[in-house]
């Protein structure tokens, strides 16, 4: 776990400068104007190529689960993107490029790593906040999840947590971790619910309802990506709900969403399960299949949560 875990940390460091490189060469104020995807297009390949390609020669054996592929780069008509990845990756020939991206084709496993290159797509185009996520997963639960969170602070910010031994947090490039923990709060301080800055992420109106319940207590932090498990770990916030949408019935979680920030809050004193209550299950596939919604607290709202979300959805 040792070699896995200084692995995990190196990579997504790199990943990060990387990215941090990309937004700031590409990213301009007209990127979203035109819907110009294309840096955070980079990014995500670059990422990708880069994470997978040190897990698998440290770990051949085990599979990894990645957001991306390469097929569509592999198309003449993307000679040019292609190019702009090999840019930032300057060392790199084209097909070491294509074949990093690739080695994240796995399939879910009795043990496999589980990654986002970049979650947080629109705030990395805003110039705001995103993350690497990576987790190992063994037997359907993450038992090591690091997340890279470049624009979390002053330096950035990164964190890890191992299954039974704690969640740190650090300056981006500092080894100088220390351990976090949530804010358990009482009776009279305020709950801050976490919520995303795309509204379409989540039932807000349901949401409502529940920070309704808790009055002036209820405060809203607006953050992108797993950054707000991040932030949640940290003491920062409260409570981050992803309520599954009546009008999308049939969808379900991507397990790279999830995966590191859950074990991360976890191993910091918080809950995280679906909306019945019952633990993310990882073992089904490259969605969480067997879980609807995902609900994380601090642990001494967490029940209350659960009651509210059953009673009023």
């Amino acid at each position: 776990m040792e070699k896995m875990l200084k692995t995990a940390i190196e990579s997504v460091r790199a990943a990060a400068g990387i990215c941090t490189q990309v937004q700031a060469q590409l990213v301009s104020e007209d990127t979203l104007v035109k819907k110009d995807r294309s840096p955070v297009t980079v990014a995500d390949f670059a990422s990708q190529a880069l994470i997978c390609t040190a897990l698998k020669e440290n770990f051949p054996q085990i599979s990894i689960v990645g957001e991306e592929d390469a097929a569509d780069l592999r198309q003449a008509e993307n000679s040019e993107l292609l190019e702009k990845i090999n840019g930032f990756l300057a060392d790199w020939t084209k097909d070491a490029v294509l074949g990093g991206i690739d080695y994240g084709n796995g399939e879910p496993a009795k043990e496999f790593w589980t990654l986002d290159p970049i979650d947080g797509t629109k705030g990395f185009l805003r110039g705001q906040q995103y993350a690497m996520a990576l987790a190992l997963i063994r037997n359907g639960k993450p038992v090591l999840g690091v997340l890279g969170c470049p624009n979390l602070g002053e330096k950035g910010t990164l964190m890890y947590a191992i299954r039974g031994e704690g969640a740190f947090s650090a300056d981006l490039y500092s080894d100088d971790f220390k351990q976090v923990q949530v804010t358990r709060g009482g009776l009279d301080a305020p709950v801050r619910f976490l919520e995303s800055v795309e509204s379409g992420h989540s039932d807000h109106g349901l949401q409502g309802v529940i920070k309704g319940v808790f009055g002036e207590r209820a405060q809203s932090v607006r953050y992108d990506s797993q950054v707000k498990y991040a932030v949640l770990s940290r003491g920062e916030a409260d409570v981050y709900l992803r309520l599954p949408n009546p009008a999308s019935p049939d969808y379900r979680e991507k397990i790279w969403d999830h995966a590191a920030g859950a074990i991360i809050v976890q191993e910091a004193g918080g809950r995280v399960t679906d909306i019945s209550g019952k633990d993310l299950d990882f073992s089904a596939g490259k969605k969480l299949f067997n879980n609807r919604g995902v609900v994380v607290t601090n642990g001494p709202l967490h029940d209350e949560i659960i009651t509210l979300i059953q009673k009023n959805k």
